[in-house]
């Protein structure tokens, strides 16, 4: 129901060598510095609440109905929140790699949208609401898309 995970592969992201550092989890404050390996850590993130909505979504039938849409709430409300906290840190931080920063300033409201839809996606499930369920994964793709053309080589 959901194809992003593929879309936001963390791959086509510009990127740094070295360790990956752990999962970011705290709140970043808007204007902070952050290091190459943190904002690629904050976009690994991103993607994994991406892949974590698809697998919920991947679960569900082709025509869900209401009660499976409420039974796959619970993990898109998880993947949502996970992409909402991504979607700000990626947004409030900031680079001195003026490549990153620019990709990280395009990419950045994509991502908040993204969070958005899939919020939305939630919503719609816990109510049962198959429509608007269907209707937020739609705008998901979207933004989903707008991600990986954005921080393609080249970008947009």
């Amino acid at each position: 129901m959901l194809a992003v995970a593929a879309a936001l592969g963390a791959g086509t992201l510009a990127g740094c060598g070295g360790a990956p550092e752990p999962v970011p989890t705290g709140e970043v404050a808007p204007g902070t510095t952050v290091t190459p390996a943190r904002y690629m850590a904050m976009v690994r993130e991103a993607v994994a609440a991406a892949r974590a909505a698809s697998i919920r979504l991947d679960a569900l039938p082709g025509a869900p109905t209401p009660v499976q849409a409420r039974r796959a709430a619970p993990g898109l409300s998880a993947a949502a929140t996970r992409a909402e906290l991504a979607a700000r840190q990626i947004s409030a931080a900031r680079l001195d790699d003026q490549r990153l920063e620019d990709q990280r300033r395009e990419i950045g409201p994509l991502y908040v949208g993204f969070a958005a839809a899939l919020r939305k996606a939630a919503q719609g499930a816990a109510a049962g609401d198959v429509p608007a369920m269907r209707d937020a994964v739609n705008q998901a793709a979207v933004q989903a898309g707008r991600i990986h053309e954005a921080s393609a080589p080249g970008g947009s």
